[in-house]
């Protein structure tokens, strides 16, 4: 596995980032566009997102490239099968579901009754009626934590009705219904903004947020807004109990929230840091082959610009090659570790 650090210059790496070149930094303004999914049985994955959530699907990739199987450091002989799952007319909230062939792999997240672990841990959708989706999803087969819960966000933001249920690959899937009416001009629009852009066929909308549990809130939050251009919506401190016993968390756990939202009302990224308690630490194995939800996927206009912002944060680079993913084609693609976590985020320039 090659690293690239900020303190290797461009001209030093040329052979693995192709030539880019450093450019001045600006804003992208982006949002999340994948949630990159190492699956058991891509088959079987697929059915969940598009039989039960309602999305659609590319035709299912086979990659062969030695630079596919570089780019996710896994060895070369892996077969990769992937398959983009989407809602029409939107590339925000996408799952990328990809299996690898390798037989010495693990979960990611060991055992499925933890809750938060360190990294990637939870996706989430709105829904029209949460008591409805809850009833159709355990008649599958998925589990839910807990009952619905009512539970409050901060002062101003409202109440929504939330339940985690374990999806394939040990997901944690967060069902979200909205409250109908917020003090908080942000929640209020994404309320309206759900209310006019529907949902698919059954019920869920695309991924909407997803959660990423930081060691550092402060470096996390500053990747996201210096090479991805993400604003904060707010910052709260989650301790009630309801919160606490749907998410599985501590009676008297605190956890710091932090939401952090690009140019859309979906595709938010929640940063949950700890406080009081601690949590499993698995982000050493959350890699391919591994199962599990092991990184994030951005577009972004310019790979230069992501390139010199990293750089000036110190992130470290990983991979550097040409992805073919779904209807976008070949994608001049990036790995990089995110500070406060070490978790992995993939960013993507269209050609």
């Amino acid at each position: 596995m090659v690293k690239i650090t900020s303190n290797d210059s461009i001209d030093d790496k040329k052979g693995l980032l192709k030539g880019l070149e450093m450019t001045t930094t600006k804003p992208i303004y982006t949002q999340l566009n994948f949630v990159i999914i190492s699956v058991e049985n891509l088959e079987e994955s697929l059915r969940f997102y598009t039989d039960t959530i309602g999305l659609n699907h590319s035709p299912i990739e086979e990659c062969r490239e030695n630079t596919t199987k570089d780019f996710w450091s896994v060895p070369s002989d892996t077969n990769i099968r992937q398959v983009l799952c989407f809602r029409d007319n939107s590339e925000i909230g996408q799952i990328l579901l990809i299996e690898f062939s390798n037989k010495e792999k693990t979960y990611i997240k060991p055992d499925q009754d933890f809750g938060m672990i360190r990294g990637l841990w939870n996706i989430n959708f709105y829904v029209e009626n949460i008591l409805t989706s809850v009833q159709v999803l355990k008649s599958k087969g998925y589990c839910p934590w807990t009952d619905p819960i009512l539970h409050k966000i901060g002062e101003n933001v409202g109440s929504p009705i939330e339940v985690i249920l374990d999806g394939p690959d040990r997901i944690a899937i967060n069902l979200v219904q909205l409250p109908k009416n917020s003090e908080n001009q942000s929640i209020q629009e994404i309320c309206d903004y759900f209310q006019s852009n529907g949902t698919t066929r059954l019920g869920f909308t695309e991924v909407v947020t997803t959660s990423h549990c930081v060691q550092s809130t402060a470096d996390a939050a500053l990747f996201y807004q210096h090479v991805l251009g993400m604003d904060v919506m707010f910052q709260d401190t989650l301790k009630s109990p309801e919160s606490n016993l749907f998410l599985r968390r501590p009676y008297d756990g605190q956890t710091q929230i932090t939401f952090l939202q690009g140019s859309h009302h979906y595709g938010k990224v929640v940063l949950s840091e700890p406080l009081n308690y601690e949590i499993p630490n698995t982000i050493d194995i959350a890699r391919p082959p591994n199962i599990g939800y092991f990184a994030q996927g951005f577009f972004v206009d310019s790979l230069d610009r992501a390139i010199q912002a990293c750089k000036e944060l110190n992130v470290v680079l990983w991979q550097n090659a040409l992805l073919t993913i779904g209807d976008y084609g070949d994608c001049n693609s990036l790995l990089v570790q995110c500070p406060g976590s070490d978790a992995l985020i993939a960013l993507f320039e269209k050609k």
